[in-house]
């Protein structure tokens, strides 16, 4: 515990974000949620890319190259091989990338009290040296394991264990500092309850909300267009706006909201 005092006397520089704007700090945690088929998978790849190159991904930069192990939990390899192959990446990029970013195919794993040592042993293999600087697991619905009672994650009491018990047990043997991205499924909700608030259409959110640092939503505000609506929410740093995003020619990009159509939106 530390008095007032010391807390305003301490001037001392705060720490690096490893995505900013305050997207992920030392030791934070970011949930992305979304519905089945919106894109996550394939934009935490972009972002995570990035980050491995310390490249700078839509708004989002990294300070330098990252070491990320991302534990993907749902695309086959030879598909998890075709889609990386299909990102249309700058060259930089895939160079700074290359040794960086370690993936793991399709995983028939929980993290339970058999996989999470497991988990950190590959973690270890893969970043022999120096522990990673971020720990990616998508999605949480394939390796979650909410405790002994066995709920699911829709439950706040085995998310709350899922996350204290198995996620952060895992960072803390391998690396205490690391950020951590959980990708996650969205509830059912209509369109104006997601423009309401978007973080209540997390499974568990309840329990995520008071535990993450930083969340995000992407949505796809028409299901018979592109775009896509990124709500960000962050809690040791300012507000940011949402974005519109979408991909074009293989890559994401950032839509200008001053083309959208406000009228005659049918026939123009």
């Amino acid at each position: 515990a530390h008095t007032l005092g010391a807390l305003l006397d301490d001037t001392s520089p705060m720490p690096d974000d490893l995505i900013g704007p305050r997207l992920l700090t030392p030791g934070g945690m970011l949930v992305l949620g979304g519905a089945p088929k919106v894109g996550k998978s394939d934009f935490l790849i972009s972002l995570l890319v990035h980050a491995a190159a310390g490249m700078p991904f839509l708004r989002f930069t990294s300070p330098r190259a990252l070491r990320v192990f991302y534990l993907q939990a749902e695309i086959q390899y030879h598909y998890l091989r075709e889609r990386l192959q299909q990102l249309r990446l700058d060259p930089t990029v895939i160079a700074g990338a290359r040794d960086t970013l370690v993936v793991t195919p399709k995983l028939r794993i929980l993290l339970d009290e058999q996989g999470v040592p497991l988990v950190a042993a590959a973690i270890r293999q893969a970043f022999p040296g120096t522990p990673p600087d971020v720990i990616c697991i998508d999605p949480i619905r394939n390796v979650f394991d909410g405790g002994p009672g066995g709920e699911g994650e829709n439950d706040n009491g085995a998310m709350l264990f899922f996350l204290q018990s198995r996620v952060e047990a895992l960072r803390d043997e391998v690396a205490p500092e690391a950020g951590i991205i959980l990708a996650h499924h969205t509830k059912k909700l209509s369109k104006q309850q997601v423009k309401d608030d978007p973080f209540l259409s997390l499974s568990g959110a309840s329990a995520l909300r008071g535990f993450y640092t930083s969340g995000m939503i992407l949505f796809r505000p028409d299901e018979e267009e592109t775009p896509r609506e990124l709500h960000i929410e962050l809690r040791n740093g300012p507000g940011l706006n949402s974005l519109l995003i979408d991909k074009r020619g293989g890559a994401w990009v950032e839509l200008d909201r001053r083309g959208e159509r406000l009228v005659r939106k049918d026939i123009g």
